[in-house]
């Protein structure tokens, strides 16, 4: 009769495999966390699918511990095989708890990490020693280290878990605000060890942060990773899931697409305040350029050699050429601002909601674009990399349903507008028909006049060189070096315009 042995169980070593109360406390943690996982789908920071259940094959990862010399309790190699992980197509999604970010122990990279979750670099193995490690064989991460943020611990042995703030050394779970702590390190011990820090069961840590989620405590994202609204002050998520049902009678749908209003909006009025951020750039460059070329002047009067003053005259000369262009461009842009912003107002509140539109509609475009290109470039490596070819599918249909969300949002935008200002377009609020691209052609003859710009420069350092006497050797090579700068900077722009004039005649003036 064959030994009937849990799936999980399969993939490890079954001489090593972890007792039964240390089985039972993992796949409280696995399932729990798999809880939380699907809570944070549920609000739809997480797709659905991107959730990888256990158990897993860890074979090749247990065999990499064994020849990086690295022995692990049976129950942690156990948990890794049982614990959810998240893949494809949120692998993009990284933010997790108070700044730390998802774990997959399936990858070679977290080997190393898991046993320096902090990047504290432990040395030798002696666990009291100054520097020593303070991994212990049975302890874990189940987070990794966001920028500077917190990571979850837990502690098989124990079946404890720590929530630890990387730069504070203390405690960062929410049970414990407001209460007197000592955390501090003991004098002549473990600098790196946290073991002294408050921690709690391990069930308890992993119901109340899904119960955080659910309640609204803690809020999906928020670390630098997320983007858009999950990492937004000035976006109000609790609003937006409290006005969707959330939790009992959530419209996930709903949900993204006042999401997706809340960042156009507020992109929205950030361009719109493009022509005074414009004039502010300007001024403060005159300021800066107006700054160097007096300071140049004072060193070619102190100057103690013939370098020094040449190397001074030729950067006062290179800032009285930037000068003259920004004061060109200054004139422009004060122009601008003067007709798009009359007195100082670049815009009323309910017209805001026509740039809203029109932000969301170039961004169905943008998306749609990227499904075509995705699934295309699919198409043409199907055979060679296979796997390349996944990865463009699950990117074709990540953009797919973002379009499908922005389309929604852009319609709504529409029916606003109609509402708030009846008869008005994007030019009258803007200036501007639209924001599509500028066209290939004009895009092609906007850099051939950049390039004979740089020429210019080029001719004129040039000629700044030559006359430099043999004798000023920094002189010359500073020269020669901006000349080259220069060269470079004009080859950059030349291909840039051959590969243009391809696609201009590949595929025409399309946007």
């Amino acid at each position: 009769m064959a030994l009937l042995i849990p799936q999980a169980l399969r993939y490890l070593n079954v001489a090593n495999s972890p007792s039964a109360t240390r089985k039972a406390q993992a796949q409280e943690v696995a399932s729990l966390l798999l809880n939380i996982y699907e809570t944070l789908a549920e609000m739809r920071y997480l797709d659905s699918d991107s959730i990888q259940r256990g158990p897993h094959n860890i074979t090749a990862i247990e065999t990499l511990y064994s020849s990086n010399n690295i022995h692990l309790d049976p129950a942690i190699i156990y948990l890794y095989s049982i614990l959810p992980y998240i893949g494809e197509p949120s692998v993009g999604v990284t933010d997790f708890f108070h700044g730390g970010t998802f774990i997959d122990f399936r990858d070679e990279e977290s080997i190393d990490e898991n046993r320096d979750p902090f990047y504290a670099s432990p040395e030798g193995t002696d666990f009291s020693a100054a520097n020593g490690p303070y991994m212990r064989p049975w302890m874990t991460a189940l987070s990794r280290l966001g920028n500077h943020g917190s990571v979850t611990i837990y502690d098989a042995k124990e079946h404890r878990i720590w929530i630890i703030d990387q730069e504070g050394w203390g405690t960062t779970d929410p049970f414990f605000d407001g209460e007197e702590l000592d955390q501090d390190i003991k004098e002549g011990t473990n600098r790196n060890s946290f073991e002294h820090l408050p921690s709690r069961p391990a069930g308890d840590v992993l119901r109340d942060i899904n119960r955080w989620y659910r309640e609204l405590v803690e809020l999906p994202g928020g670390g630098e990773y997320s983007g858009g609204a999950w990492n937004d002050p000035e976006i109000d998520l609790r609003a937006l899931y409290r006005k969707n049902g959330w939790p009992d009678a959530f419209d996930g749908d709903a949900f993204e697409v006042d999401k997706a209003r809340a960042e156009f909006s507020l992109r929205a009025r950030y361009d719109a305040e493009e022509p005074r951020r414009a004039v502010e750039r300007f001024r403060d460059w005159r300021g800066h350029l107006t700054q160097k070329i007096d300071e140049q002047r004072q060193l070619i009067e102190s100057a103690r050699s013939m370098d020094e003053e040449l190397i001074a005259r030729f950067e006062s000369w290179s800032a009285e050429l930037a000068l003259q262009r920004v004061i060109e461009e200054a004139e422009t842009a004060e122009e601008v601002f003067a007709r798009r912003c009359p007195g100082g107002v670049c815009f009323k509140d309910e017209e805001l909601v026509i740039w809203e539109a029109e932000l969301l509609r170039q961004e169905v475009k943008y998306k749609r674009r990227s499904v075509g290109d995705d699934r295309q470039s699919a198409k043409e490596v199907r055979e060679s990399d296979p796997e390349h070819t996944r990865g463009l599918e699950v990117a074709a249909g990540v953009a797919e349903k973002e379009a499908n969300v922005y389309q929604k949002a852009y319609e709504a935008a529409v029916r606003d507008a109609e509402l708030l200002c009846p008869g008005k377009a994007f030019i009258d609020v803007s200036g501007r028909e639209s924001l599509d691209e500028v066209d290939l052609a004009t895009s092609i003859t906007k850099l051939q006049a950049k390039i004979e710009a740089l020429e210019m420069e080029v001719g004129r350092a040039s000629e700044f060189a030559r006359r430099v006497p043999d004798e000023a050797d920094q002189a010359r090579g500073m020269a020669e070096e901006r000349i080259r700068d220069f060269e470079k900077r004009v080859e950059f722009e030349r291909e840039t315009v051959t590969r243009l004039e391809g696609w201009l005649a590949e595929r025409g003036d399309e946007q």
